[in-house]
């Protein structure tokens, strides 16, 4: 089981795409990172409907942009809870705890924690961020073991 916040999805399936990776890595890669990216689909319909809530709509019901190419809220008040209720949506935790994908995780786990790459200031805390989700999650299975 490991956890990102919702906004940190289209980020870390990105990086883990850039890997280069073969065989059943790659397969294993390919199935997280597609539950990755659905997931961020379906957080990013979210986004949308929440906008939809607080912004201006046409007469086709589709959002207003405004001149710089935003979307036009109804007003300050609704500006105000969207981006509220934006931020929380976006700092809820994903959980992949499907049990299907523990093989696959155990191998993104030796991938990312034995990456022998040259990373830039954005990977490299993209890095840092997966290999800190995977450390987590071993923290935890521990202590649940250590209960049972």
């Amino acid at each position: 089981m490991i956890k990102f916040m919702k906004k940190e999805l289209d980020k870390v399936a990105k990086f883990l795409l850039d890997i280069e990776l073969t065989g059943v890595e790659n397969i294993h890669r390919m199935r997280v990172v597609n539950q990755l990216k659905k997931q961020h689909e379906e957080m990013v319909s979210e986004e949308i409907e929440l906008l939809k809530a607080h912004a201006e709509l046409d007469t086709n019901g589709e959002l207003v942009r405004t001149e710089a190419g935003g979307f036009q809220l109804k007003d300050q008040d609704a500006a105000i809870e969207f981006r509220t209720q934006q931020e929380k949506l976006l700092n809820e935790q994903f959980v992949m705890a499907d049990s299907n994908l523990n093989q696959a995780l155990e191998t993104l786990e030796h991938v990312v924690m034995n990456l022998d790459k040259k990373l830039s200031n954005e990977e490299a805390e993209t890095h840092f961020m997966i290999a800190e989700a995977f450390e987590e999650a071993k923290l935890n299975q521990n202590k649940q073991g250590d209960v049972e």
